[in-house]
């Protein structure tokens, strides 16, 4: 009793109390059905009955039924505690839990309450839509009267007395009712009271909608006037709708000055009104006409059914007692209590049920005509209660319903909802929520019969609804039984949904019982993707309501039903009298024999108490799956356990009709499985069908239909046994090395209505380490897998990248080989684990095993062999990955001995576990290097969204770093230790290989995020070094090409490398000394930075010494050595005096695409003009800028390609002058190197200042702080474009008439393109961030709020404001159109929204925001949270490996999110920008 019982055991017995022996000798009778493998019962209601002796028909619900106890002279709590402590006893003793019936949609016809409270029903006071109803069932019970009178035969048993009758009905019954009056205008009340209007002359109303009336013909007339004139309805009254007389007055003046009518007197006018009316009228007699042809029809159909169907009952004599049909109200007897009610109170509207109706529409409502139009199949012994919509509709009713249910939920561990489609949901949402509050734990199921698993989903859902009633009794043949046994026996066989202790649940969301959601660790956080299911089934092979096996099949059938039923993995049960071969449905109304105590051996018992305890044992021990097989009238349901693959075996034989045919089974063949007998039966039955066997219909109430005596079954005869069969025979064979258990069926002895069940297990799989059916996994969860934490824990950051990752250049540049190709899929997206992962997880969270990869791995071993094989090939360049190749060998060696069906499901469990460890195994690195980046324990942040997000994006340094062939950090001429260098892709795949995959400003702009923050300072590093190796002319390479022939045409690039020497010199542990370390120079500088004791002694630039390409294997290459800190300085100095050259093999050979003009690369400083300012106003600032309109040296770098639209050679947005994100990260320089100068390490950067040339052409110094005051001060007037016009005049702009927003920052000053400076672009965010002491901080806060509003999309950030001329948010990089705005993608950055800049807004939205000048400590949880909020659209995108199985963030999407598929699936800034975002969130987050 301390044990739970799982929903799925359930093994449940209907029992009718009245034919129970009373209470007290209950004992005797539940150890029957303890015996018979039971584990709860439902008793029908067990409150006094009303006059028809129904139990669904309660006369009064607070009281017990007296027969139910020995004394009649009991009081109600007598009753109420005998019934309590025996249910108790039963529990206890037996195990058996006890539901019942709760019956709220009526009360019996008799109930004495109702002439007390006749509110409580449909009547015509309450509801007076009925009237028309009442009177039709007056009329045919008049007609009932009168049969013989009118020249009928009251006996009718034929179809020639049925047409008869139904013509004087149809004649004379329903022409004398006139139901149109309750439909129609009254014309002449209509004619009168205009008459009346006429002679009043009352003031001529105006009405716009009558205006053009005149145009209008007869019927568009009276359309406009019914609109206008007709008001409600006035419910129940013959001529019950009406016209508003003065409306129509105005209508009909309205149609005379308009001429539209002649009209010479009033009567004219007359006339043409009751023509109109007449129109209007036209449609209201067809509704009518409709509704008595269905009346018609209803009743004839009726009437045959009950008096001359051969399936019907056959009633006697029509008399008003037992009338044509049935009456549909019940009429209160007149008396002492009812004498002072109303008579439209007596007649009380009857309960009942319409074939297909909604549920979720009251029949009774004035929204429905069924009661008028005779669709409801009443119930004569049950009135309809009426609720209303709340308490107070109905005071009385509500309360004692409420203390109805609260007496069962005090007595009873569940409630079966009677009636539920019928029953209002917030009638039983309310009483359910009264029941709860007494019993929490109650179980309810229903029978629902909407015809809509969605609307069946509505009562589940908002009811609480346990189980559904499913009937295997419905199946009309073997194939449909085997439907619904697949239907709720449970998830195929090898289904991929494993409990969480072998898969995560954040990551596979699979639902499961809430027991497997305790964390293993107390810090551990557990995270569960909820899926939705169908509603829980009860599947029952027998209800009380439905014929018997020996009624619509064979009695054989019993058996085999029944062990089908019991086979489903859901909830099972049955009816009492089914185990007995009883043959017919026991009437609840009319039976009155009593159940006896069966015998032991009695009809099937002895087998079903085996099924029912073996239904039992697999729902507590978890055997989840199920191969259910139909082949002739023989079904086969194989239960399995998902982990031991023990299971259990039912063959059975269905018996739906009659047959000696000796049809077999094939053979069934268990690969290295194992069987033993567990039962063997079959059910002979003495009694034949015949045809004049059939049951007591539920609407026969003739007296002979009672029969006196005990319940009893057909005789019959169960040959049984528990231990041998005859009916099949299982032969172990053995073939190439496997066992193979064949199971032959034998017809001669496998007679219809006989099953055999065997237990089944693997043998010899080598997959459970011990009886327990551990699998591959160790007992102790919280360990890995035996053998794998050694196979995984010398792996280092470039071993995960070829384990987990590799795009398909990347996996062809080293070994040869390609991505996986599954057949009527395609391609995997990686080479390693994560393709195989991306494709498998949505697969295995809908548990789709007919996917195609399921197939493939179930057709043959090639994805197994697939994955070793690359990691034996990659082993000879990473021999750290042979241990887990060789772990991954022995498992896949014993998962290919597996019966093909479990294969999908332990592959993908293998490399599932070890993606997670080794995922572990890098988060746990990086959390040791970076522990504030992924914990926190502030009350703003919930840890596991933000862990689950950065996790997940530092998942993305392991894709994006590292090896190729083609490519690296140094050229082949390297040494063999630079040359294995791990490099930084910028995106995969397009960025994967060659010359394209190592982009300087995309690494620098990543390194922090992804490198640095995650504690990977040595990739982060030799990056640094490499690219300071390759500086040249002052700047570093756009595109590295390993050193061969990099790319100088990116004017941010060496900012960016600037920018990530200082983030180094903050992260890492040798700080500042980092400075001194030396690099030797791929191309020799300059003599001027020559480093040698005379380093910036030489003045002017000498370009003819340097900057000069030479090739690798020049001796001259890497042969000048200078260090960090003088690269630095040479950078700087370099920018403050001037940078003009032409690139290195200029021309189509270098870029196809770039005019000669582009090829020209220039930057300049705002210090004297001498460096060749745009505009002299720019002097003396310590503005950095630079380009010409044909190239574009900024991030936003697309070059115009298309002849045909005329953009060839023109960049899209070229960003010449000063760039607003470059003259931030300027700033940072300058704050960094004067913060090196003012500090006790000024020795690492021994230059106060750098040595420019001034007006006269010599060399002069700048200092480093006057060049960061410079900056500091001018940045201001230059940048921002006020909110008011009026202050225009203290700020730098060559037009303001070609401002478009105010109150932001100038994306870049001195363009070529005078709009492009004014444009709204996020790209002042960035300068914010690296350098936000340049920026009022409300102005700032100003700019990020129209950046919030205008650019901040779902996941990027538009690159141009919406509503700029030129903004174009769909980026297509196919397109060939002559649209030169957006042919071959020219739009790139005119609109597109980019990943990387949504990270520096949020983090100059927090900075702004919280830290600054002027920031409100009020707003800080609102600005914190509103951050949070917007990084969860990450975490989706990165979870939704369905559609993103790159598992990275995006280069780009189009507009407002959209999927950009010419985009980078996963690129390095986005995830970099945003992991940072993380960082300075739980940064402020955890200040105190």
């Amino acid at each position: 009793n301390e044990l739970l019982l799982p929903l799925d055991a359930i093994c449940i017995l209907t029992l009718i109390p009245k034919w129970m022996p009373t209470v007290s000798r209950w004992p005797d009778f539940f150890k029957t059905v303890s015996e018979g493998g039971y584990n709860m019962v439902h008793l029908a209601p067990v409150s006094t009955r009303g006059a028809s002796n129904s139990p669904y028909s309660i006369y009064d619900q607070l009281s017990l039924s007296p027969d139910l106890f020995d004394s009649r002279h009991m009081t109600e709590a007598q009753r109420e505690a005998a019934l309590k402590q025996m249910l108790g006893f039963v529990h206890e003793e037996y195990g058996i839990l006890s539901v019942t019936d709760v019956v709220w949609n009526h009360t019996a016809h008799n109930s004495a309450w109702l002439q007390y409270h006749p509110e409580a029903g449909y009547n015509m006071k309450t509801s007076p839509h009925l009237r028309p109803a009442y009177e039709l069932d007056e009329a045919l019970l008049q007609m009932s009267e009168d049969m013989e009178k009118v020249g009928l035969t009251a006996a009718i048993t034929t179809e020639a007395d049925l047409i008869a009758a139904m013509g004087y009905f149809k004649s004379v019954v329903v022409p004398r009712l006139k139901l149109w009056e309750f439909y129609v205008i009254d014309v002449k009340k209509v004619e009168k009271q205009f008459r009346e209007a006429l002679s009043a002359r009352a003031p001529k109303l105006d009405y716009p909608q009558f205006a053009t009336a005149g145009g209008l013909n007869l019927r568009e007339r009276a359309l406009l006037l019914q609109k206008v004139a007709l008001g409600p309805a006035v419910l129940g009254e013959r001529f019950g709708k009406n016209l508003d007389i003065n409306v129509v007055m105005a209508f009909m003046m309205a149609l005379k000055d308009q001429r539209a009518i002649v009209a010479n007197n009033d009567d004219d006018l007359v006339k043409e009104l009751i023509g109109i009316v007449d129109e209007i009228n036209l449609d209201f007699y067809k509704e009518s006409d409709s509704d008595i042809a269905a009346i018609v029809e209803n009743v004839a159909s009726r009437a045959k059914y009950l008096r001359v169907d051969d399936h019907g009952p056959k009633l006697g004599p029509v008399s008003r007692s037992d009338p044509f049909v049935d009456t549909y109200f019940t009429r209160l007897p007149e008396n002492e209590i009812t004498k002072g009610l109303h008579a439209e109170e007596l007649a009380l509207a009857n309960n009942g049920w319409i074939w297909n109706a909604d549920p979720l529409l009251n029949f009774a409502s004035p929204q429905s005509k069924a009661y008028l139009r005779r669709e409801v199949i009443a119930w004569g012994d049950c009135v309809k209660l009426r609720y209303g919509n709340g308490p107070k509709d109905n005071p009385w009713l509500w309360e004692h319903q409420r203390a109805y249910t609260e007496k069962m939920a005090r007595l009873f561990h569940g409630f079966r909802i009677d009636n539920c489609h019928s029953t209002p949901i917030h009638v039983a949402a309310y009483l359910l929520d009264a029941a709860r509050l007494i019993n929490p734990n109650l179980y309810v199921f229903a029978e629902l019969f909407t015809g809509s698993e969605d609307k069946d989903l509505t009562f589940v859902k908002q009811l609480g609804i346990n189980s559904l009633i499913r009937e295997a009794m419905n199946a009309w043949d073997p194939h449909e039984l085997s439907r619904l046994v697949h239907r709720h026996g449970g998830v195929p066989v090898g289904s991929l949904t494993i409990p969480p202790e072998y898969f995560p649940l954040d990551m596979l969301g699979h639902p499961l019982d809430s027991s497997f959601y305790s964390p293993v660790r107390k810090d551990e956080t557990i995270v569960v993707n909820v899926c939705g299911s169908s509603p829980h089934a009860l599947f029952m092979d027998c209800t009380h309501d439905n014929e018997t096996p020996h009624q619509k099949r064979t009695a054989e059938d019993t058996l085999s039903t029944a062990a089908l039923v019991a086979m489903s993995h859901c909830a099972v049960g049955s009816v009492k009298g089914y185990d007995e071969v009883v043959p017919y449905l026991l009437n609840v109304v009319t039976e009155t024999r009593k159940y006896r105590l069966p015998d032991s051996y009695e009809g099937i018992i002895p087998a079903k108490s085996i099924l029912m305890n073996l239904h039992t044992k697999m729902a507590r021990e978890g055997y989840t799956e199920i191969h259910v097989h139909q082949e002739n009238d023989y079904i086969s349901v194989h239960r399995v356990h998902p982990i031991t693959h023990d299971g259990y075996l039912l063959i059975a034989r269905c018996a739906f009709w009659k047959t000696s045919d000796l049809i077999a089974h094939s053979p069934i063949v268990l690969l290295n499985q194992s069987v033993h007998v567990i039962e063997s039966a079959g059910l002979r039955v003495q009694a034949p069908q015949t045809e004049s066997q059939r049951s007591a219909h539920p609407d026969d109430h003739r007296e002979s239909r009672k029969t006196l005596g005990a319940i009893t079954g057909l005789p019959c005869f169960l040959d049984f046994s528990a231990m041998l069969t005859t009916l099949a025979n299982a032969e172990q064979v053995y073939s190439d090395g496997q066992m193979k258990t064949v199971i032959t069926v034998d017809p001669k002895h496998f007679l219809p209505g006989s099953i055999v069940v065997y237990r089944t297990w693997m043998n010899g799989s080598g997959l459970d380490l011990d009886n327990s059916g551990a699998l591959l996994f160790d007992d102790n969860v919280d360990l890995l897998p035996p053998g794998l934490n050694d196979a995984i824990k010398l792996l280092r950051s470039e071993d995960v990248n070829v384990i987990l990752y590799r795009s398909g250049p990347e996996e062809q540049d080293i070994i040869g080989e390609g991505l996986y190709d599954v057949p009527g899929f395609g391609s995997l997206v990686y080479c390693g684990l994560q393709g195989f992962l991306s494709a498998f997880l949505p697969i295995a969270r809908t548990n789709n095993l007919g996917h195609p990869i399921c197939a493939n791995i179930r057709l043959g071993p090639w994805m197994l062999d697939y994955v070793t094989g690359r990691l034996e090939k990659y082993s000879a360049l990473f021999p750290r990955i042979k241990p887990l190749k060789n772990w991954l060998e022995e498992r896949f060696y014993l998962i290919k001995r597996l019966p093909s069906s479990f294969v999908p499901k332990y592959f993908f469990q293998s490399i599932y576990v070890v993606y997670q460890a080794i995922r572990a195994l890098c988060i746990g690195r990086t959390a040791a290097a970076a522990s504030r980046l992924l914990k926190s324990r502030s009350h703003l942040l919930k840890e596991s969204s933000l862990s689950i997000l950065t996790e997940s994006m530092v998942m993305t340094k392991y894709q994006l770093v590292g090896r190729t062939a083609s490519t690296g950090l140094y050229p082949p001429e390297a040494s063999a230790e630079k040359r294995s260098l791990s490099s930084f892709a910028a995106g995969l795949p397009h960025f994967a290989t060659r010359h394209m995959r190592c982009w300087g400003r995309d690494i620098f702009i990543s390194l922090r995020g992804l490198l640095l923050l995650t504690g990977d300072l040595e990739t982060a590093k030799n990056h640094i070094l490499a690219f300071g190796a390759n500086v040249k002319h002052g700047l570093i390479p756009n595109l590295l090409d390993q050193g061969i022939r990099p790319r100088y045409n990116a004017r941010d690039a060496a900012w960016w490398w600037l920018w990530s020497v200082q983030q180094y010199c903050k992260s890492a542990p040798e700080g500042l000394a980092f400075l001194n370390e030396k690099v030797p120079r791929r191309f020799p500088p300059i003599k001027r930075y020559w480093p040698d004791s005379s380093f910036l002694q030489r003045s002017g630039d000498d370009l003819e010494t340097g900057d000069n390409y030479v090739e690798p294997s020049d001796p001259a290459a890497y042969q000048t050595v200078s260090t960090v800190a003088q690269i630095c300085h040479e950078i700087l100095e370099r920018h403050a005096r001037g940078i003009r050259f032409r690139e290195w093999n200029a021309g189509p050979a270098l870029d196809h695409a770039m005019s000669e003009a582009g090829f020209d690369i220039a930057c300049w400083t705002g210090l004297f003009e001498a460096n060749g300012l745009p505009d002299t106003a720019l002097r003396g600032t310590g503005i950095v800028g630079g380009g010409n309109r044909f190239n574009c040296g900024t991030w936003m770098d697309k070059m115009g390609d298309s002849e045909k639209a005329g953009t060839k050679g023109l960049p899209a947005t070229p960003r010449d002058g000063a760039d607003v994100e470059i003259v931030g990260l300027v700033k940072a320089a300058l704050r960094w190197v004067n913060e090196i100068l003012e500090s006790d390490q000024a020795q690492v950067w021994p230059w106060p200042a750098v040595v420019v040339r001034g007006d006269d052409g010599k060399d002069t110094t700048w200092t480093y702080k006057s060049w960061n005051d410079s900056l500091q001060k001018s940045f201001e007037k230059f940048f921002y474009i006020p909110s008011d016009p009026a202050q225009d005049g203290s700020y730098f702009f060559r037009d303001v008439k070609l401002i478009n927003k105010r109150g932001i920052y100038k994306d870049t000053v001195g363009s070529s393109l005078s709009y492009a400076d004014l444009q709204l672009r996020p790209n002042f965010c960035v300068a914010m961030v690296v350098a936000p002491e340049l920026f009022d901080a409300e102005h700032a806060r100003g700019a990020l709020e129209v950046v919030k509003k205008h650019l901040h999309g779902p996941l990027g950030m538009r690159t141009l404001d919406p509503s700029d001329w030129a903004y174009r948010g769909v980026y297509d990089n196919a397109n060939d159109s002559d649209d030169p705005s957006v042919a071959h993608g020219y739009n790139y950055h005119q609109g597109p929204e980019w990943l990387w800049l949504t990270g520096f807004f949020l983090r100059a939205y927090l900075h702004f925001n919280l830290d600054a000048a002027g920031a409100r400590p009020e707003k800080r949880d609102h600005v914190v949270h509103w951050v949070q909020e917007s990084l969860l659209q990450f975490k989706t995108q990165l979870a939704n490996v369905e559609k993103n199985p790159f598992v990275g963030l995006p280069e780009l999407t189009n507009k407002d999110g959209e999927e950009c598929h010419h985009s980078c699936p996963t690129q390095a800034w986005s995830a970099a920008a945003l992991v940072e975002v993380v960082r300075d969130l739980v940064h402020e987050a955890c200040k105190p």
